[in-house]
């Protein structure tokens, strides 16, 4: 929080520039306000030389339209909310720099909040969003009903979309990474390098992404002939904490895992580490594939062989469709699937 300092009480600063008004800028055209107003907007028919010595001045004043009068004005805020599970997280700021982008040049703004994997926080956001009066709201679900969401959103009509986890039958539209196909890459991977003992360590089953997930590395080992095992499915909150001591269970099993599937880039975070603390070698000791390729995968040692994707693109596309939703509240729902593609590195026993 900023604090002022210095000034003096009851007053403005000497030094603090006066801002430019509308009716500066006319006054310097030598036109009404309102004339003023339809050459800044591009609105109405005017002369190209009226519109032009609008430009001049307001160039001149450096004005600014005020971003409150136009809100009045189209009963609009300009303004997006962006809801995440955990701000830190590598797939979460890349996803908000690429619907940042998609969204600036639309004409909003982002409000960030971080509901820290709690649903009690993203119904904190998704309130506190919808009382500043946001026009749309991107949101990766902690795992709300949709019930729930519609009682906290209270029928407001701000059109919502949902990436990486969704709430079924809500929102305006959803974007989901390629769930199916990249666990059957990393389950397959580990069978062509020998493995037959994988376990896998799963996230939050109160969110789509951890369903799915879990889901699709089941039906990926009963494809090459494996059962999945329950000793071996590790329920993990989206930490490296959480991973880290699931790892240490799994080694401590009578007969353990030879390979672990990491459901996103934290849980095999969590795993390397569990195995730092026990001294086992990767992949001598133990082989790792992890869901999501993180910017630093090759950086760790070893790399971290994963199902790589641009998260960027999911937040771009996420923007997209929120975008299209909140100029036209009649579109029906839409659904994007972002593609995965395996990265071999050493971490599974691949030469580096």
């Amino acid at each position: 929080m900023t604090s002022l300092r210095g000034g003096r009480a009851g007053g403005s600063s000497p030094h603090r520039k006066r801002v430019a008004t509308l009716a500066d800028v006319a006054e310097i055209a030598g036109v009404s306000s309102s004339t003023a107003s339809r050459a800044l907007n591009g609105r109405g028919e005017l002369a190209d030389s009226t519109r032009a010595a609008v430009l001049e001045a307001a160039a001149q004043l450096d004005f600014r339209p005020s971003a409150l009068a136009r809100s009045l004005r189209t009963r609009t805020t300009f303004t997006v909310g962006f809801v995440v599970p955990d701000v830190a997280s590598p797939f979460y700021a890349a996803a908000l720099k690429g619907a940042q982008g998609a969204l600036e040049e639309a004409g909003y703004r982002v409000m960030l909040m971080d509901s820290e994997q709690q649903a009690a926080g993203e119904i904190a956001a998704l309130r506190t969003l919808l009382d500043h009066q946001v026009d749309g709201l991107l949101v990766a679900t902690t795992g709300l009903s949709p019930k729930r969401f519609d009682e906290v959103t209270g029928g407001s009509g701000t059109p919502c979309v949902f990436f990486d986890s969704i709430i079924r039958r809500a929102g305006a539209g959803s974007v989901g990474l390629d769930n199916d196909p990249g666990m059957r890459l990393l389950v397959d991977h580990l069978v062509e390098h020998g493995h037959e003992r994988i376990a896998i360590l799963a996230g939050s089953l109160a969110e789509t992404s951890g369903i799915e997930r879990l889901r699709a590395f089941r039906k990926a080992m009963r494809r090459r002939g494996l059962a999945p095992r329950a000793e071996y499915e590790r329920r993990c909150r989206w930490s490296v904490e959480s991973a880290t001591l699931a790892t240490h269970e799994l080694l401590e099993l009578s007969a353990p895992p030879t390979a672990v599937v990491a459901s996103s880039a934290e849980l095999a975070l969590g795993c390397l580490a569990a195995c730092r603390e026990r001294g086992l070698s990767l992949p001598g000791d133990l082989a790792l594939a992890g869901f999501d390729d993180p910017y630093f995968g090759d950086l760790l040692e070893p790399p971290l062989t994963a199902v790589g994707y641009d998260p960027r693109a999911v937040g771009r596309a996420a923007a997209s469709l929120l975008v299209e939703a909140m100029r036209d509240g009649d579109r029906p729902y839409e659904t994007v699937t972002v593609p995965v593609e395996l990265v071999r590195r050493r971490s599974c026993g691949c030469p580096g």
